[in-house]
């Protein structure tokens, strides 16, 4: 064999589906977003959303313009429960943006609450 040749291949590619390369793959259903538990809550935080926003109509980091997203300082990935009203903080869309890009500033500002509820130090 030649060296830096390609390789001939003697079988043909098969997918573990048994479709052929590059097709997609069929699916009877959509994939869902969420489960039905996540579905369940979002579906009671809608209502929730909305009245805070309708009672909070400032940014509360910037308080120049229209809130317009509900942000949880907890943050659901870290325990927060995005059903209670004192846990969330009503933002514009550019300062919302701003916590999430920067974390550890956010964080000292008090707008991200670090895991395990533990206060920044900086």
């Amino acid at each position: 064999m030649k060296r830096g040749g390609r390789l001939q291949r003697k079988t043909e590619l098969k997918s573990k589906t048994g479709l052929k390369p590059g097709k997609p793959l069929a699916r009877k259903a959509r994939l869902r977003h969420r489960s039905k538990k996540q579905e369940a809550i979002y579906r009671e935080r809608r209502p929730l959303v909305a009245r805070l926003l309708a009672e909070r109509p400032a940014c509360e980091r910037c308080d120049r313009a229209r809130s317009v997203d509900v942000h949880e300082p907890g943050m659901r990935s870290r325990g927060a429960d995005i059903l209670d009203p004192d846990q969330c903080v009503c933002l514009c869309r550019p300062c919302h943006r701003w916590i999430h890009d920067h974390p550890a500033l956010a964080t000292a500002e008090g707008w991200l609450i670090p895991s395990g509820g533990a206060k920044c130090d900086q």
